[in-house]
C-alpha cells in the first residue's frame, strides 16, 4: 500500500492504496493555511485503517506541485518525516499531471491535447500540455492568459482545472473544451500514478528533494500591519 498526500490547492487530501484500488481516503477544504491543522489527522486516521487491515505501508507519495505554496511544504514536510521516521521511500507526482490523468479518464474516443491549468492568481495560470495517452508534450511554466496570446493553434484541446475558466471564451476562433468543475487534484487519484512510480523505483531523495514551486514565493503584509506594533 502506499499513502498519498496532495495539498496543492485549497483541497487538502489523503488516500493509501495500490494500482486501482483506494483501500481508504479522506479530504475536505481548508482555506489558505489551513492544511497544516488538517492534514495531519487525516493521514493518523488513514494509517489506523491501514493496520486495521493488516496491510503493510510500502511508500509514501505526495503531490509535487506546482500550487499553493504553504499547501506543499505542509504536506512535503509531514510526508518526508513519515519517510524517515518508517523507513520509506518518497515518490512524487507532478500535479499538473495528476490532473491531466484524471481527465483522460473522462475522454472519449479522439485525439486530443491536454492543457491541465492551477489557478495562480489574476489571469495567471500553470500548466503544461500532455497527449491523450499522457505523453508529457511540454514542461510546467506559468503562463499569463491573454486574448491576444493563445497557447495553441491548430488541432483540438482540452483545457482542465480551476484554471481553466480564466480562458473559457477567450480564444472563440479555436478547437478548445473547457474542464473547470471535479477536476481539483485529489489523493484518490494519485494511487495509480504512484504505483507506476513504485514498481518503476521513481523515487526522490526524501533529504534534499523539494517541490515545484514554478515561482518564488512572495509574502504579502496587510496594510493596516505597521513594523514594530
Amino acid at each position: 500500500m502506499i499513502l498519498c498526500l496532495e495539498t496543492s490547492t485549497t483541497r487538502c487530501s489523503a488516500a493509501i492504496g495500490w494500482g486501482q484500488q483506494v483501500l481508504a481516503s479522506r479530504a475536505l477544504d481548508a482555506p489558505e493555511g489551513g492544511h497544516a491543522a488538517a492534514l495531519a489527522p487525516l493521514t493518523d486516521e488513514l494509517l489506523k485503517e491501514l493496520h486495521a487491515s493488516g496491510q503493510e505501508l510500502r511508500a509514501i507519495a505526495v503531490s509535487a506541485g506546482p500550487g499553493s505554496y504553504t499547501g506543499l511544504r505542509i504536506s512535503t514536510s509531514l510526508a518526508k518525516g513519515l519517510c524517515l521516521g518508517l523507513q520509506l521511500p518518497l515518490i512524487a507526482i507532478d500535479t499538473l499531471e495528476l490532473i491531466a490523468a484524471g481527465a483522460i479518464a473522462h475522454l472519449h474516443e479522439g485525439e486530443v491535447t491536454i492543457h491541465p491549468m492551477l489557478d495562480a492568481r489574476r489571469m495567471e495560470v500553470y500548466t503544461a500540455s500532455f497527449s491523450s495517452n499522457r505523453t508529457r508534450l511540454s514542461e510546467d511554466r506559468p503562463v499569463v492568459l491573454s486574448a491576444e496570446a493563445p497557447l495553441f493553434s491548430e488541432g483540438r484541446h482540452l483545457l482542465v482545472g480551476d484554471g481553466a475558466t480564466k480562458a473559457r471564451d477567450l480564444w472563440p476562433e479555436l478547437n478548445y473544451e473547457v474542464w473547470d468543475e471535479g477536476f481539483a487534484p485529489d489523493a484518490k487519484q494519485m494511487v495509480s500514478l504512484a504505483t507506476e512510480a513504485f514498481e518503476a523505483g521513481s523515487f526522490v531523495d526524501t533529504a534534499y528533494w523539494t517541490p515545484n514551486y514554478l515561482k518564488e514565493y512572495v509574502a504579502v503584509v496587510a496594510k493596516n500591519k505597521v513594523l514594530g506594533r
